[in-house]
């Protein structure tokens, strides 16, 4: 995938746009939304190619016929801002996803394999039905699990306090087993965090919105195109249709305060780059936490609140701890398949393994491993080695890999920890005019997909708000 010819848009005054700076999930999110509301948007991005830590990558090797995924994602039906800019996009869900009611196989070297499928009842009885009949757990585990889901539906997923998910599991009494072939895998799957210091409150959110409300959204749904396909290139030819600027190469070094040039506000945004300077009353950050973080430093430098951060409330910084994620692509000759479009591991050093033939990759099976583990110290002939191992558990007579592709992030997403919502900013700061947006912001929801583009959503609402505020 080519998005160089971006950066080819005629160069014009931006000075009467919204400037968004970033273009991943988050910033185009943000960007679709101001301009499917009938505002002016000029979109910033510092790689040459959209799509930040969520796009398709071209490699000159092997993998050369076809573009892989920079990171392996699936959806779930609960994604509901997600399919809400699908539609926005004149995107057809059924041309685009495939929706599969959720069901897990895990597999196990040492243990029986456990199976997992939600019958087609209403919610939150097929989460109960499916917990009752699963295979390869004990009966007592199963009570255990069914008792501890009425007691997260009876308190309408709430906490107190914030306490680690592993807490929150040994307070309800679940098994080892149980804990080890399902919520564990669960937890590392969606919050890309150890159960040992992952936050409960927001694990609970995932549960409550995926669960509590209607069957569907607790189903699966798996991508029929590479990332960038799939949202990208449909949200950058929807920007351009729509008279949007999306500068790629353009990196912001810093952001000024200036005096405004007309009398009806109080002051401007002067955006830095090293190609040239741009100027707006209106300003997105949707860069990673860490980014954006400098970018405040350098407008403090230039606006006094006090001594007060820009942020609100009180946030010292937007230094977060990250948590890799490691995906291994092996590609397979093409009559090899997987027993399903996704299957798990535990006790293993695999997590989740994904046939890629749905997206015209046939043979190609993607492995993750989230987090932190003994794998980040394998050399990559041996992590290949142990996967392909791993694999056999599902594909008895699975042949050698023809070759792999290894893509580790070490800064995937941000360490969903116990009070990581105490620590995230709202989309909104102290000076008018200025927003955040970015799946580290105050969105519930942990680093994933939907969080990224809830976020962009919900900034670009908070725009709308001041500028109808400003008008009234």
């Amino acid at each position: 995938m080519n998005t160089d010819s971006c950066t080819k848009i005629p160069n014009d005054s931006e000075s009467d746009a919204i400037i968004i700076v970033g273009a991943g999930w988050s910033g185009l999110a943000c960007a679709v939304t101001l301009v499917h509301h009938g505002y002016k948007v000029c979109l910033l991005e510092s790689a040459r190619q959209i799509g930040g830590r969520a796009r398709s990558i071209e490699f000159k090797d092997q993998f050369s016929n076809h573009a892989i995924d920079n990171g392996q994602h699936i959806m779930l039906g609960a994604y509901h801002y997600t399919r809400d800019l699908l539609h926005i996009l004149r995107l057809d869900e059924t041309e685009i996803l495939e929706h599969k009611p959720l069901e897990l196989k895990m597999f196990s070297p040492e243990h029986e394999n456990f199976h997992f499928k939600a019958p087609l009842l209403p919610a939150p009885f097929h989460l109960l039905y499916g917990l009752l009949s699963l295979t390869g757990l004990s009966l007592r585990s199963r009570i255990k699990a069914i008792k501890f889901s009425l007691a997260l539906a009876l308190s309408n997923y709430n906490l107190k306090q914030d306490i680690s998910v592993s807490t929150l599991l040994k307070q309800h009494a679940q098994t080892e087993e149980i804990i080890l072939t399902l919520w564990e895998p669960l937890c590392l799957a969606t919050m890309n965090t150890p159960i040992d210091y992952a936050s409960a409150s927001v694990f609970l959110n995932v549960l409550k919105t995926s669960f509590s409300s209607k069957r569907q959204d607790s189903d699966l749904l798996f991508f029929r195109h590479d990332l960038s396909n799939f949202f990208c290139l449909p949200s950058l030819k929807y920007l351009q249709k729509n008279n949007s600027r999306i500068h790629c190469a353009h990196k912001v070094k810093s952001v000024e305060i200036i005096p405004a040039k007309d009398t009806h506000s109080a002051m401007q945004f002067c955006i830095n780059t090293q190609a040239q300077n741009f100027h707006s009353q209106q300003l997105i950050l949707a860069t990673p936490a860490h980014i954006s973080d400098k970018l405040l430093l350098s407008i403090n430098k230039h606006h006094s609140l006090q001594g007060k951060t820009v942020l609100r409330p009180d946030n010292a910084s937007l230094l977060f701890a990250y948590e890799p994620i490691c995906t291994i692509y092996l590609q397979y000759p093409e009559h090899i398949k997987l027993s399903e479009r996704m299957i798990g591991f535990f006790n293993t050093t695999a997590q989740w393994a994904i046939d890629r033939s749905l997206n015209h990759q046939p043979g190609l099976i993607a492995v993750v491993i989230s987090g932190p583990g003994q794998h980040t110290q394998m050399d990559s002939e041996a992590l290949v080695q142990t996967i392909h191992q791993e694999l056999r558990l599902s594909v008895i007579d699975l042949p050698k890999p023809l070759y792999y592709k290894i893509i580790t992030e070490k800064k995937a997403t941000f360490s969903c920890r116990v009070d990581i919502n105490k620590q995230r900013p709202l989309n909104t700061t102290r000076l008018p005019g200025l927003f955040l947006a970015g799946d580290y912001t105050d969105t519930k929801y942990p680093s994933t997909l939907e969080g990224a583009i809830k976020s962009g959503v919900l900034a670009a609402r908070e725009v709308i708000k001041n500028s109808t505020d400003s008008v009234c």
